[in-house]
């Protein structure tokens, strides 16, 4: 299998620092190249120019008037550190890599760079977003209109766990299992587990890597998050299932685990592993 491009969404919050370094993993094992996108966000340039709009003292809570040069300042020192980040990673992981920055609709740059990238990575939530669990804007984006494999950094990064495939089926596509093989090497994984909805599954061995099955009653009507496996996952592979609800079951399930997701759907994963 050969990753040319993994296109990294950059924005300096700890998710998606987090993407980066599982992204880099990823590389490391596959081969390709990282591709840093920073968005600078026109709805934010848009906001700072408006006359009512404030802003927090981070250490005094005082208000004052929000000012577009200090987000024009505030991109520029953000996106030098993603820079960074973003080389620091790619030299650890042997990889080349390339960085750009662009202005627009976050969402919108970058679903317009994905059509160039295997791979495309971001945090569960931007920067600047609210805190908690609950997944951003360009998260939800990308689950709903992207098909190749998309990483997305969540609060806590890669442990020395195994590596999870959450299906909401009985049966797990042989591409989701290689691929997620691919992610247990990469990431040291001591073992895959495949869950999946039912009873416990069967299926093809992985050379070199145990692989062990266990059944869920109903993923979709939630607490597989409680798993021992998934709690301690270093990473958990979400394989896309068919229907109208699939979106919102994808989004519930990678809100509900706090190590690097990636969600996969079986036509992409084949295109991927013939490459």
């Amino acid at each position: 299998m050969k990753v040319r491009r993994i296109l990294v969404a950059v924005d300096g919050s700890p998710e998606s620092r987090v993407a980066l370094a599982a992204a880099a993993r990823l590389g490391g094992a596959a081969g390709g190249e990282l591709v840093g996108l920073f968005v600078e966000d026109v709805e934010l340039l848009r906001l700072a120019g408006l006359p009512f709009a404030r802003e927090a003292g981070a250490s005094s809570g005082v208000f004052r008037q929000l000012q577009t040069a200090d987000i024009e300042r505030r991109f520029r020192v953000a996106a030098e550190r993603a820079r960074e980040a973003l080389r620091a990673a790619a030299a650890a992981s042997g990889l080349r890599s390339s960085f750009r920055v662009a202005r627009g609709r976050v969402v919108t740059e970058i679903l317009a760079a994905v059509t160039d990238a295997e791979v495309v990575a971001a945090g569960k939530r931007s920067g600047h977003g609210p805190p908690g669990s609950r997944l951003g804007t360009t998260a939800r984006s990308l689950i709903r209109h992207v098909r190749v494999p998309i990483l997305m950094g969540g609060v806590r990064e890669m442990s020395a766990g195994p590596a999870v495939i959450l299906s909401a089926s009985a049966e797990v596509p042989p591409a989701a299992l290689r691929f997620v093989a691919l992610l247990a090497r990469a990431f040291r994984a001591p073992e895959v587990v495949v869950i999946a909805e039912g009873g416990e599954t069967s299926g093809d061995e992985v050379p070199g890597i145990s692989v062990r099955r266990r059944g869920f009653p109903s993923i979709s009507s939630g607490g597989v998050q409680a798993l021992p496996e998934i709690m301690h996952a270093c990473t958990v592979v979400l394989i896309r299932p068919e229907g109208a609800a699939a979106h919102e079951l994808l989004v519930a399930l990678a809100e509900a685990v706090a190590c690097p997701v990636f969600v996969v759907s079986p036509g992409g994963l084949a295109e991927l592993l013939t490459a």
